[in-house]
């Protein structure tokens, strides 16, 4: 077998191995795929006989430049970073080369952008006027109050099942990244919509004759993809004028509006299921408005009286 099918080999091993065991989104895997094909084609062109023996610091460094001088924006090249560190990573625990090469790739400096997120009031206003008529039209409610209420990924969305609701107590039990476990609550108005939809997608399985775990549901009765659920958000948002709406902005939101509310950035961390709170403070954007209505009301020196 020659050194570029076998790469091909262990590539396949690799994103079945993130899908099944770590538990990545459908979206990281289709981005992650799209990088080592094109890792491999680079290879493929500089090495007419490859081996595994030659997967090296320069062949990686060489790779890296190609990228760079495609001008490839700081977020792409990081993701492809990232990307072969695990590939290198999962190839050293798997026996395959034995250099530790992915310790030395380095994380390009990324800027740091704050997002656009919706106001308290722009959600509520969306969320509150989406019709109740029928299966979809809860289901797209019932979407929003929980991506809005529980800051779930996407991910965490589309495979959310039946058991890991509890309507008595309000929580979902979410499953996260590296089958990590957390408890997330939902608000009533949130536990509402969910429960009229869960009614009304037991009569609507039930007239297909299927059966499934799997809460939020296409017009088959089958499993709504990430890709579906996207395109839904985007298309509520822009029926309110807010046509950059998609699901990781409305986990921001709920981040955002936690954060301007007075909750603090550990108990944040536990909701978005963060391992690190580095990461809590990027997704959350402090509200310079807020803080200074806040100010001139809680200061005593701050009023003209």
């Amino acid at each position: 077998m020659s050194g570029i099918l076998q790469l091909f080999g262990e590539v396949e091993s690799f994103l079945s191995y993130i899908k099944n065991e770590k538990h990545y989104s459908e979206h990281t895997l289709k981005a992650y795929r799209n990088d080592l094909k094109e890792f491999l084609s680079f290879i493929s062109k500089k090495y007419s006989d490859f081996t595994l023996e030659q997967l090296k610091d320069k062949l990686i460094k060489d790779f890296l430049f190609e990228i760079k001088f495609q001008n490839k924006n700081s977020s792409t090249i990081e993701r492809k970073i990232s990307c072969l560190r695990s590939f290198l990573k999962f190839l050293l625990k798997e026996g395959k080369i034995n250099d530790p090469i992915h310790i030395r790739l380095p994380f390009p400096k990324k800027k740091k952008s704050i997002p656009n997120v919706p106001t308290e009031e722009e959600i509520n206003l969306l969320i509150d006027n989406m019709e109740e008529k029928d299966f979809l039209a809860l289901r797209n409610k019932a979407i929003l109050e929980i991506f809005y209420g529980s800051g779930l990924r996407v991910s965490e969305l589309a495979n959310l099942t039946l058991k890991q609701i509890d309507l008595l107590f309000r929580f979902i039990k979410v499953f996260g990244k590296g089958k990590r476990q957390r408890i997330v609550p939902f608000g009533w108005k949130a536990y509402f919509v969910l429960k009229k939809y869960l009614e009304i997608r037991e009569i609507f399985l039930e007239k297909l004759n299927k059966y499934t775990e799997f809460v939020f549901l296409n017009f088959r009765g089958d499993k709504l993809s990430e890709r579906g659920i996207r395109y839904l958000i985007k298309k509520e948002g822009q029926k309110k004028n807010l046509p950059y709406l998609h699901p990781h902005l409305l986990r921001h939101s709920f981040a955002t509006h936690l954060l301007n509310a007075g909750a603090d950035l550990r108990t944040i961390q536990e909701f978005l299921g963060h391992s690190s709170l580095a990461t809590t403070e990027h997704y959350t954007q402090v509200n310079y408005e807020f803080l200074f209505k806040n100010y001139f009301k809680a200061h005593p020196k701050a009023n003209k009286d």
